[in-house]
């Protein structure tokens, strides 16, 4: 007669973690009779490598943030992250490689200095010179040509195909391409928009499918926010 016995692994047994991704140890607790228990997943009730500066200043309740760790102050490049909270824990959606202004971060960008708003923002607007490709939020369509701020601006590659707007120094219920802002001593338009030949004037770009990707998935109840910076910035 076979023994059935239950195995159970704690998170503290390293080892025994390493071993339940094994094939042959899987194959070879079936073959025996043994039920394995998988360990508990761990909840994360913040986002990894944010610190409590940085996560202060997360507005309202929002259960959706894209988070956007610059490589370095003046560096151009950076890792972009989808995260999901749900039943109070944060699980990582998608992430890819992107860029950022050709000049790196600042918390004060100016027109002009090609650096990417490092802060909390809201995200309300997206639009585009597409029609929307099956967001939730709040879309502008604008196919427009050679109007100031608008959509179908002459470039190399086209890149205002679909964008979201960063509500930092912005009106939050106007469409992306409305040029007003609050503060005219800073800089303003930021989006997310589709990658084009280079670094970014302080916009942080990505493939147009990881764009479209991240446009179906967010919610405007989920209330999504941009944490963006360097990540010596985004740990504080």
């Amino acid at each position: 007669m076979v023994m059935k016995r239950t195995v159970v692994f704690g998170l503290a047994a390293g080892l025994s973690v390493a071993l339940l991704g094994s094939g042959q140890v899987t194959a070879a607790a079936e073959a025996d009779g043994t039920t394995v228990t998988k360990p508990a997943e761990l909840c994360l009730t913040t986002i990894p490598d944010i610190g409590p500066a940085t996560w202060a200043k997360m507005k309202g309740k929002s259960s959706q943030a894209i988070v956007v760790r610059g490589y370095g102050a003046r560096s151009d490049q950076n890792t972009t992250e989808l995260w999901q909270r749900t039943t109070g824990c944060w699980t990582k959606v998608d992430g890819w490689w992107g860029l950022n202004g050709f000049n790196g971060w600042d918390e004060a960008p100016w027109t002009g200095s090609l650096r990417s708003p490092a802060g909390v923002f809201s995200l309300t607007s997206t639009g585009g010179r597409k029609p929307n490709p099956g967001t939730s939020m709040r879309y502008h369509y604008g196919p427009q040509y050679w109007e100031k701020g608008g959509y179908k601006i002459y470039y190399p590659k086209q890149i205002y195909n679909y964008v979201i707007a960063m509500n930092y120094n912005r009106y939050k219920k106007t469409a992306p391409r409305v040029t007003r802002q609050p503060d005219a001593t800073t800089g303003s338009g930021y989006w997310f928009h589709q990658r084009g030949l280079g670094s970014t004037r302080g916009c942080v770009s990505m493939k147009k499918k990881q764009l479209v990707k991240t446009l179906r998935w967010m919610q405007p109840n989920q209330k999504p926010q941009v944490l963006m910076g360097p990540e010596k910035w985004l740990a504080r």
